[in-house]
């Protein structure tokens, strides 16, 4: 099953504010990945992936992936 960065984060148990404070960043900076308007780099995708612990394979990262996979 592939997960969005959103459900992951609902899944790894975290509000958008706690994910972002662990993740080292504002909360609208986190926003911009859960709407794919920006791109983790590997080594916050490597964070995410860490607190959510759900496998990589199973999230959606990229916009284009979600796309594919929702039509």
């Amino acid at each position: 099953m592939k997960y969005t960065i959103e459900q992951a984060r609902i899944l790894g148990g975290f509000t958008q504010v706690e994910m972002a404070k662990r993740l080292g960043m504002s909360e609208k900076t986190y926003i911009q990945y859960e709407k794919y308007r920006k791109i983790f780099r590997m080594d916050t995708a490597l964070k995410f992936v860490t607190l959510t612990k759900v496998n990589a394979g199973d999230i959606i990262f990229f916009k284009g992936q979600l796309q594919r996979i929702c039509s």
